[in-house]
């Protein structure tokens, strides 16, 4: 877990909060659990039984989930992208337009893009999967994704590539748009709509 998301301030004084709030919280459970032969075994093994375990836990639950939901604005302020976007990709290798499937992953720290490329007839041609990504606040207050990625055909005897997306998002209507280029001298366009907040780990439906 990295903290490169977050509001560096406002979490440095979430901090010192967090751990007041959780030492209270503990000191009025240490005597119960000192006096049950079960939990005070149990305690000396692992760690969640102490504040900073508690603390690790509670930050944990931050960034996998509570992060999602408007009380978490103070210390967090990113789009949730997770989902699955539908959309079409042109390519400049003989102007071709193609079926784009694109499937994030995300939590308040990371984030992780799997596309899937086809015709419109639901054939599968390649899949890409994003080996770094960065999210990205504009002076405008959107957000563009920049990523790397690693592209596989599905095709025989045709190898895979590697290249370079960034896309905007449009929170108004759950789109991203914007341009690729790859290591093959091609380049293109990438426009997808948020379909479902279910990922399907596929291109077909």
């Amino acid at each position: 877990m990295n903290f490169k998301y977050y509001k560096t301030n406002n979490l440095i004084a979430f901090v010192p909060v967090l751990t007041i709030l959780l030492t209270l919280f503990y000191n009025q459970f240490e005597d119960s659990i000192n006096s049950n032969e079960t939990l005070k075994s149990i305690s000396s093994y692992i760690s969640i039984f102490s504040v900073l375990g508690l603390m690790t836990l509670c930050l944990k639950l931050i960034d996998q989930e509570l992060w999602k939901y408007k009380i978490s604005n103070l210390i967090i302020d990113i789009p949730n992208l997770n989902g699955r976007y539908e959309g079409e990709m042109i390519s400049s290798y003989n102007n071709t337009k193609l079926k784009c499937v694109m499937e994030i992953t995300q939590t308040a720290s990371t984030i992780h893009v799997c596309t899937y490329i086809g015709d419109f007839q639901n054939t599968q041609s390649s899949k890409s999967i994003t080996i770094c990504e960065e999210l990205e606040k504009q002076k405008n207050g959107f957000y563009r994704l920049y990523y790397n990625y690693e592209n596989e055909s599905s095709l025989p005897n045709k190898g895979g590539h590697k290249g370079t997306a960034y896309l905007e998002f449009f929170p108004d209507i759950k789109t991203f748009r914007g341009k690729y280029f790859n290591d093959r001298s091609n380049t293109g366009s990438i426009d997808v709509n948020l379909k479902s907040k279910k990922l399907k780990g596929r291109f077909n439906v």
